[in-house]
């Protein structure tokens, strides 16, 4: 390796790090921390017949997440006490590819995911184009209008399927049956 590819590697490094200085990362997470406030008072809704009657409890823990760009910040981890049993929702984070945020949904039996996805996504398997070019100058890319996504909480349902189930009382339900192996 030769010093000039090093420095060229330097200078990309720098050149990348001025253009995430320049995106809104507290933005980003004040927006992920609203999203999360949203999926807390969600599950309070549909748990409502529950806590109202004195059958499940909620309370909330502050949680220090840390992620790339964003650095160190404070969000709420959701508990829900059901007699024995307890179902921790722990917020992951928001920067993930493919999602807008991850919160862990763990019980005794095991562990599964709510994820903050596209309104149209279907799919955890992210869908892909590939073009094959044979020869000659390849044709100018399309410039596609940028996409306002609708965001929305899904429960990500366990391998194989990957699928991504949308969030109503009948799965909320069943996603809290299987962590605990009820």
């Amino acid at each position: 390796m030769e010093v000039r590819e090093f420095d060229e590697f330097v200078k990309r490094q720098h050149g990348g790090a001025v253009a995430a200085a320049q995106y809104d990362w507290e933005r980003e997470r004040d927006e992920w921390l609203a999203y999360l406030k949203f999926l807390y008072q969600t599950i309070e809704t549909l748990l409502s017949k529950y806590t109202s009657a004195g059958q499940i409890q909620i309370s909330y823990k502050s949680v220090e997440l840390n992620e790339e760009d964003i650095g160190v910040y404070v969000a709420e981890r959701m508990i829900l006490r059901i007699g024995r049993q307890e179902v921790d929702l722990v917020p992951a984070g928001t920067r993930f590819i493919g999602f807008k945020g991850i919160v862990d949904v763990i019980g005794s039996a095991g562990k599964s995911s709510l994820v903050l996805a596209n309104k149209d996504r279907t799919s955890a398997v992210p869908r892909m184009t590939v073009r094959i070019l044979t020869g000659g100058i390849p044709p100018a890319e399309p410039v596609e209008p940028e996409v306002k996504i609708e965001w929305v909480w899904r429960i990500l349902a366990r391998p194989p399927e990957r699928q991504l189930v949308e969030l109503t009382h009948e799965s909320f339900y069943q996603l809290i049956m299987e962590v605990t192996n009820g």
